[in-house]
């Protein structure tokens, strides 16, 4: 490869060094007016071995990744469980202990989704307080399989029809 002297020659060489930044390229840039050599040695980049994607999620989530947050968002030991309407009213409902351990296997069992949801409040909310004294805030946005759940400074978009089907009954 030939490249003239000055300026030019000198912007030429840097464009080709960066086109060139993602394969190893041992090459010699030799003027032959001027015996000097100039070696270009450019590093390949490493291949990150793909893990495949965790089950019900989209492909950003890993399933080292998605293991770890489902077992930070576990719950157990449901105290009691609160529905507010929209506008922050109590619902009364009474949970019987049947739905309760299906409420907490729902939850236990729902898949996070890395994928955007919808910022409002449709239908109900719940406050589910346990008895290691954590609370988890459920909210809906209106989709009858997934809900946004937090729990103490994280928030978790979930797939988890049980639980929207709930929140969706204050829609009707």
């Amino acid at each position: 490869m030939n490249i003239t002297k000055g300026k030019l020659g000198i912007l030429a060489l840097v464009g080709i060094l960066f086109l060139s930044g993602c394969t190893k390229v041992e090459d010699k840039i030799v003027n032959q007016d001027d015996p000097t050599t100039l070696p270009v040695v450019i590093e390949p980049v490493e291949e990150i071995p793909e893990e495949s994607p965790a089950a019900g999620t989209s492909e950003k989530i890993d399933e080292s990744t998605a293991r770890a947050m489902e077992f930070d968002k576990l719950i157990e030991g449901i105290k009691s469980i609160t529905l507010k309407d929209v506008d922050g009213n109590v619902i009364e409902r009474t949970f019987t202990d049947e739905e309760v351990a299906a409420i907490e296997t729902a939850f236990n069992e729902s898949y996070i989704m890395d994928t955007m949801y919808i910022a409002m409040i449709a239908g109900y909310n719940m406050t589910i307080e346990l008895e290691n004294g954590e609370e988890v805030f459920i909210t809906s946005y209106g989709d009858p399989v997934f809900i946004v759940a937090s729990i103490g400074d994280e928030t978790y978009h979930l797939g988890c029809e049980a639980i929207a089907t709930i929140l969706l009954e204050g829609d009707n």
